[in-house]
């Protein structure tokens, strides 16, 4: 009753406020010429939906909530413009476009200011899923391993665990719908727990981030950025699908966006089915089968200096576990032992506005329900129940100038875990974070500062748990930190130049503390220690960006200190049929970086050059390395676009070549791998069909189906190869359609 009563208070105050009646226009203009840009692409940030201008360069904004509206324009040929408009102030104004052949630069929404990503200090990386999917990912957790520094941990082709710059499990921070991702990500089988439905695409911020996200981001953050809305009364639907011959798999999704006056919905389904993958030779590894269900709705209304968007996302996901064999069967129905998650999660994001300043509040519920299989019997022998509640307030200043910002939050989690099954990994408890932070920003045409401090307390209780003859007692620990970032942008013609200093902390989880036993599927006899302290992590980050009208080149070098680091250590002995790993803290540094290279060829505009190296150096204070280190890389890329006239029409075609260098920095608990090469292409074809085209691809993955295997697969110790040669073909058929005013009554 009472939260009833809230909501119509809220809805009577919001309906007695000034509403912004005015509609907006503008006009977009080449800078040189002064002659129209036409078609533009224009995305409002606090709305999440957009336009498209006309022919001749004019767009409009309608039923804004509110009179201070940031605006993103783009076009292909052109730098990207990013403004805020005061919708109180003026109803027309015009906008001039400078001519640049280098790709269309997106707002980072991740690091809450919502700026360009060349306007933050903080080493962010931000790729459409698109641009993933160009090369077939078998699924989002290898898609986004193309992206440099970042890296999979991988066990077959269904389970991939993400890496930052040599750091994975809880000391990455993966964010979807605008709240924490948490899928018991302790283990070394759990995968990264977000299905590809509804996603417009990644950022990824490159080292310490918990002046942002709180406790555990000391590796960084994966922040997923949910589907915008479409554009002003419109709907926009498609159906698409992709096959895969390795593992004869396939990928199918739908997806539809209404946008009517005020009131925005999408909805999004993806069904994936991959049977056991095949290696060189032709023999397929058993147990690799996997199949995913996900389906994600969004819906947002806009009221008076009110912004409301609610999200929800049902993920289901059935793996095989493997182990050492082999076989030729392609049937897709589970076999002992194997695992089954269902994940459900649910955001409610507000944004209200005041004269002045903004308020940011976002609420969000996951429930993640893991299930093992290891015998004839119905019931699971593992099963884990883990609730979180998340919650997310953050104040933005009125503006002192328009240089400087001043953002103040608080952010807060409730988590629950409960053990429903006959074994456990971890005692059933609870964990509490809060934490308090504030930014602060300067931004001028030259030269950019951000700095921030945040303070930081997680609790962690757990009840006793009785494991056969063992007793793991109950734990009650308190940690807690201070944490800061600080650092500056500094922009030329051509030349931007970043530094950045950001500290983060992580508290031990309820495996390193209290583990005590076999896990089956690390196939390994743990024990925690009731000692740990929390790491403590500070990283120096560097990069100098270069960007001409044919040429951009980055260098992005690191170093990041971690203290207290907690690793496994091997012990000298058998427990439970297994081998003994204790774990015990050291301090640990890892340093290294990503460079890369676009070039345009002055005289053939249609041709990109691109390539990237990745490499990550980790040890502790003695100088023994680290284990589970990726490997240096190399990736290139050449591809061709191509504007040509017809009903069918080649859009582009890419060769891309991976090297991966021998891995031989190893700890006690390895054994070096190989270097391999890859090579991968792919077409893409458009095929004209009213105003929306359908879009067709056939390629190749290891298109000379080389025999390699990764170091970070977990089939390694096995001495099982990664996949081998996959052909694929997809297509994808979209559909738009305008909508007046008597079509929704």
């Amino acid at each position: 009753m009472y939260f009833k009563r809230s909501i119509a208070l809220l809805l009577m105050l919001a309906g007695y406020s000034t509403g912004i009646a005015q509609t907006f226009t503008g006009r977009v203009l080449d800078k040189g010429t002064k002659e129209p840009v036409p078609f533009v692409t224009v995305y409002f940030i606090e709305l999440e939906t957009g336009t498209t201008g006309d022919a001749t360069g004019v767009f409009r904004i309608e039923h804004s909530p509110t009179d201070k509206v940031r605006v993103q324009i783009t076009s292909v040929g052109y730098t990207t413009i990013n403004e805020e408009l005061n919708l109180a102030e003026v109803a027309r104004k015009d906008f001039f476009m400078e001519q640049s052949h280098v790709d269309l630069e997106e707002i980072v929404v991740s690091t809450h200011a919502g700026r360009l990503a060349s306007e933050n200090v903080v080493s962010i990386e931000r790729r459409k899923l698109s641009q993933l999917q160009a090369y077939a990912p078998t699924t989002l957790a290898e898609a986004i391993a193309e992206i440099p520094g970042v890296e999979q941990v991988s066990t077959g082709t269904g389970i991939g665990k993400p890496m930052i710059r040599g750091l994975t499990g809880n000391r990455i921070v993966v964010f979807s719908q605008g709240i924490r991702v948490e899928n018991q990500q302790w283990g070394g089988e759990h995968g990264l727990g977000v299905g590809e439905a509804g996603i417009e695409g990644v950022e990824v911020i490159k080292g310490p981030a918990s002046l942002l996200y709180g406790s555990d981001a000391i590796g960084g953050v994966l922040y997923f950025v949910s589907e915008r809305y479409t554009e002003h009364n419109t709907v926009k639907g498609y159906v698409s699908t992709r096959m895969m011959s390795n593992s004869i798999g396939s990928n199918t999704s739908a997806g539809m966006k209404i946008h009517k006056e005020r009131l925005k919905v999408n909805a999004f389904g993806t069904y994936l089915s991959n049977a056991d993958y095949q290696i060189p030779g032709g023999d397929r590894v058993s147990n690799t089968r996997f199949d995913e269900k996900n389906f994600k709705l969004a819906v947002g209304y806009d009221l008076t200096n009110w912004i409301s968007n609610i999200r929800y996302s049902f993920l289901k996901n059935d793996y095989g576990i493997p182990g050492d064999s082999l076989s030729t069967t392609t049937e897709r129905k589970p076999v002992m032992p194997y695992q089954t998650i269902d994940d459900h999660s649910v955001s409610w994001e507000n944004t209200f506005f005041t004269k002045h300043a903004k308020v940011k509040m976002i609420g969000g519920y996951m429930g993640n329900r893991r299930k093992e299989f290891e015998d004839v019997s119905s019931s699971p022998a593992l099963d884990m129940e883990l609730e979180t509640y998340t919650y997310d307030a953050k104040w933005y200043s009125p503006a002192i100038s328009e240089q400087y910002e001043l953002i103040a939050g608080v952010q807060g989690m409730h988590q629950t875990n409960l053990n429903r099954g006959a074994e456990a990994l971890i005692p059933d408890g609870t964990v509490d974070d809060v934490g308090l932070f504030t930014t602060f920003n300067f931004n001028n045409d030259r030269f950019s500062l951000q700095s921030g401090l945040r303070a930081d307390q997680r609790q962690i209780h757990t009840l006793k748990l009785l494991q056969g003859k063992d007793t793991i007692r109950a734990f009650e620990g308190k940690f807690s930190s201070i944490n800061y970032a600080i650092g500056g942008v500094l922009k030329s013609n051509m030349l931007t130049t970043r530094a950045n200093i950001s500290s983060g902390f992580r508290a031990p989880n309820t495996s390193e503390l209290l583990s005590h036993g076999v896990h089956e599927g690390a196939n390994r006899y743990e024990i925690g220690s009731r000692e740990l302290k929390s790491e403590n992590a500070t990283q120096v980050d560097f990069t100098l960006d270069y960007q001409s009208e044919h040429l951009s080149f980055q260098l992005n070098p690191f170093y990041n200190l971690v203290h207290n680091y907690i690793f496994l250590s091997p012990q000298d002995s058998i427990a439970g049929g297994a081998p003994v790993f204790e774990y015990q803290q050291k301090d640990a540094f890892l340093y290294g970086g990503e460079a890369g290279v676009h070039y345009h060829p002055h005289s053939i505009h249609w041709l990109h050059l691109e390539s990237n190296i990745s490499t990550v150096l980790a040890e502790d204070k003695q100088g023994a390395p680290l284990p589970l280190m990726p490997a240096t890389r190399v990736s290139s890329t050449a591809k061709v676009e191509i504007d040509q006239e017809g009903r069918v029409r080649l859009k582009e075609c890419f060769v891309q070549h991976k090297y991966v260098f021998k891995q031989n920095r190893i700890s006690q608990l390895e054994t070096e791998t190989g270097e391999y090469q890859l090579l991968n292409m792919g077409v893409v074809f458009e095929i004209q069909k009213g105003a929306t085209p359908v879009e067709f691809s056939v390629g190749i993955n290891n298109l000379l189906n080389t025999d390699y295997i990764d170091h970070l697969s977990r089939l390694k110790n096995m001495d099982i190869p990664n996949q081998g040669i996959n052909v694929y073909a997809s297509l994808k058929v979209p559909f738009t359609k305008q909508i007046g005013e008597a079509e929704l009554h």
